[in-house]
């Protein structure tokens, strides 16, 4: 067998093992959020709502794209909340509203999953804030506390999604730089191929580069 086919073997067994965690990561999530969809309905039952609470955040929290249980949890906890409100339970209303606030930042990457429902916590959880205030302090501007709770709820500390795909992008370059050298860096004799071994060399500097500028302004 030769070196490149035997470096292409490896490289489809590497490829493979990457599906099969892909897969184990993908299944358990599935199982987890179902798990805690059920324990927090089961807690629900038995009058424990801040528990249930807990049960539906780390359910949401198992996110994985198009699984019933992410939006199911998410259902549930804004159902509460509503249900809390109607019934002047502001602890448990916030404690619900907040539960969907955490866990959809909890799982954003370089979009944010199920924005309008972070959106919808936000105004809750601040308008329940200024009418918490307002209980213990009479003389509280309502609609001001509640845009001053609102706009303290919107400050994000996360990455900047523009620089964090440029150094993804970067991460890319280097790695299929280094892919690119394994395959055609060097013939079948061991000899070195200057040419794709050049282009290779430059994808992984500049890939490097691209990577690190993108970690140092994200």
């Amino acid at each position: 067998m030769s070196r490149r086919a035997r470096t292409k073997r490896r490289m489809l067994i590497v490829l493979a093992s990457v599906f099969l965690c892909v897969g184990v990561l993908s299944t358990r999530a599935l199982w987890e959020g179902r798990s805690a969809l059920q324990q927090g309905d089961a807690l629900l039952a038995d009058g424990d709502s801040e528990g249930a609470v807990r049960l539906w955040r780390r359910a949401a929290r198992w996110y994985l794209p198009l699984a019933p249980h992410v939006e199911t949890a998410y259902d549930k906890l804004r159902s509460l909340a509503l249900s809390a409100e109607e019934h002047g339970d502001s602890q448990l209303a916030v404690s619900a509203w907040t539960g969907i606030r955490s866990s959809v930042r909890a799982t954003r990457s370089f979009y944010t999953p199920y924005s309008e429902r972070l959106e919808e916590a936000d105004r809750h959880i601040a308008r329940l804030m200024a009418q918490i205030e307002l209980q213990s302090n009479p003389s509280t501007n309502l609609k001001e506390t509640e845009q001053w709770h609102h706009a303290l709820l919107k400050r994000d500390q996360m990455p900047s999604v523009g620089w964090s795909i440029v150094a993804l992008f970067g991460l890319a370059l280097w790695i299929g730089g280094g892919f690119g050298f394994a395959l055609r860096g060097v013939d079948d004799n061991d000899r070195l191929v200057p040419k794709a071994a050049g282009y290779s060399g430059a994808a992984v500097a500049i890939g490097m580069l691209i990577w690190l500028l993108g970690l140092h302004w994200a």
